[in-house]
């Protein structure tokens, strides 16, 4: 869990990627909407942790293709499986993992819904596949965890207001704690 602490603290106030707002301000925006909304823990946890690839990316950016000025290209794998590593539980890696699926997903559903991306999200979609094709959204439309990633799709957009007053990261403490099985 330190290893998350630590990644925030070293990267978390870097940009987010064009955005009004840092690493750890988006993160901590989003987990708030999931805990407003009544989300379990580990799905806050997923809100909460859904952006680390692009912080590891950061970390050690010869290692990771990049998408343009915007980011860690497959940031969401890197992060999912960072986090699977440390031990975090299945329902908080798949958010992460799929969480860019919402995105495309979106797009496809709502062709109008990719004029109300940002800059930087219309700039990540074309490096991200773009929106589904009909086939990959029957998939998702299928998956247990679609409304849930689409919820989190919600949180994230929601989670880039520099005026918003929300609790801090060391606030998540005790639950990415009981998450990891940490005393």
């Amino acid at each position: 869990m330190n290893s998350v602490f630590q990644l925030f603290k070293d990267k978390g106030n870097s940009d987010y990627v064009g955005e009004a707002v840092s690493q750890v301000v988006h993160g901590v925006q989003c987990a708030y909407h999931a805990k407003a909304s009544g989300a379990s823990d580990e799905v806050i946890a997923g809100a909460l942790l859904h952006d680390v690839g692009h912080m590891l990316g950061m970390r050690d950016p010869k290692a990771f293709e990049w998408m343009g000025d915007c980011g860690a290209m497959n940031h969401e794998k890197i992060g999912a499986d960072w986090l699977a590593g440390l031990g975090f539980p299945r329902t908080t890696t798949e958010l992460v993992r799929r969480h860019v699926d919402a995105k495309r997903y979106l797009c496809w559903k709502n062709p109008s819904y990719m004029s109300k991306l940002s800059e930087a999200s219309k700039t990540t979609l074309g490096y991200q596949g773009g929106p589904m094709s009909e086939d990959e959204a029957k998939v998702f439309e299928g998956d247990p965890l679609a409304d849930t990633i689409l919820k989190m799709r919600t949180w994230d957009e929601k989670a880039k207001d520099p005026e918003a007053c929300v609790p801090d990261i060391e606030s998540y403490g005790p639950m990415l704690r009981r998450l990891l099985g940490e005393q």
